[in-house]
């Protein structure tokens, strides 16, 4: 690799870090949060946000499909058709997520409980998933716009609304979950609540941004072509299967974990926020080199 190349992936790779060192700041502090209400209400949130995980894995392969196939327009000089495989994955997730979200915001009360012993446990962590899923949709079309934002080396336009939407989510948490200025208090359901709220301000943003960066490059002009949506689908459909082994594996670990009792639960919800902290720069790195391959 020359210094050039080297610098190149530094560029990309940095903001992207950046946006997730600061989500995952933002988890450690809704746990701060949520601690304080008790040990269920802290194993609760743990608990339902990696069945949460598992439940929306599926749309977000969505990322490296638009990624790829707007890299791979930007990389034939094709600029007036960057944003079209955006369009196609906007599409693609909200037909997909729609009908999902609301068949598992129904079932939810029936599947988390067959997951956890603990009725505490369960009846925080319930309405806190019910809560998270409702923002299903939301996440499908951030994960596509994340993907086109990578792919044309505009990650800091990534990064930025990113740290928007977690300004909102912290502030929205604070209010809702301990009721304060007027707001009714929640618990772990404000936190859900919150969270989803502020995925939803995010979509309105990058959708603002779209049409104001990206119409020139067909943003909601038209969609791609059949072969180019065939394209998205084989790379996203791998990376979300992966995605969906890595959350049911963790979702699988808490449960074992629960086995032990809710504050070892509890615990275990911190811990593994902290070793997500980790990991977060590899993912930044692989984001950016897939660019720009």
């Amino acid at each position: 690799m020359t210094k050039q190349q080297l610098k190149e992936v530094f560029s990309l790779a940095l903001p992207i870090i950046g946006g997730m060192v600061s989500q995952n700041i933002l988890n450690l502090v809704d746990t701060a949060m949520v601690g304080s209400l008790g040990d269920s209400a802290l194993a609760a949130v743990g608990f339902a946000g990696f069945v949460n995980f598992m439940c929306v894995a599926l749309v977000m392969g969505l990322s490296a499909g638009v990624q790829a196939m707007s890299a791979r327009r930007l990389g034939e000089g094709k600029l007036s058709e960057t944003a079209l495989p955006l369009n196609g994955g906007l599409l693609i997730g909200l037909i997909f997520s729609i009908p999902v979200s609301i068949i598992l915001i129904i079932s939810a009360p029936s599947f988390f409980s067959l997951l956890v012993e603990d009725s505490s446990v369960i009846d925080n962590g319930t309405p806190y998933l019910q809560a998270r899923l409702t923002g299903m949709v939301a996440l499908g079309l951030n994960y596509a716009f994340r993907g086109y934002w990578n792919g044309i080396n505009l990650s800091k336009v990534y990064m930025r609304t990113l740290i928007i939407m977690h300004v909102v989510n912290v502030s929205l948490n604070y209010l809702l979950i301990f009721g304060m200025f007027g707001f009714p208090e929640l618990g772990t359901l404000g936190a859900g609540i919150g969270t989803s709220i502020a995925n939803y301000i995010g979509s309105g943003i990058y959708f603002f941004l779209g049409w104001k960066m990206a119409r020139s490059s067909g943003f909601l002009a038209r969609l791609p072509s059949k072969e180019t949506l065939k394209t998205m689908l084989r790379i996203s459909l791998p990376v979300s299967v992966q995605q969906l082994f890595f959350a049911a594996g963790m979702t699988v670990f808490f449960w074992i974990v629960g086995k032990l009792g809710t504050r070892e639960l509890a615990a275990n919800n911190v811990l593994v926020n902290l070793l997500l902290v980790c990991i977060l720069p590899g993912i930044g790195f692989g984001m950016a080199s897939a660019s720009l391959v």
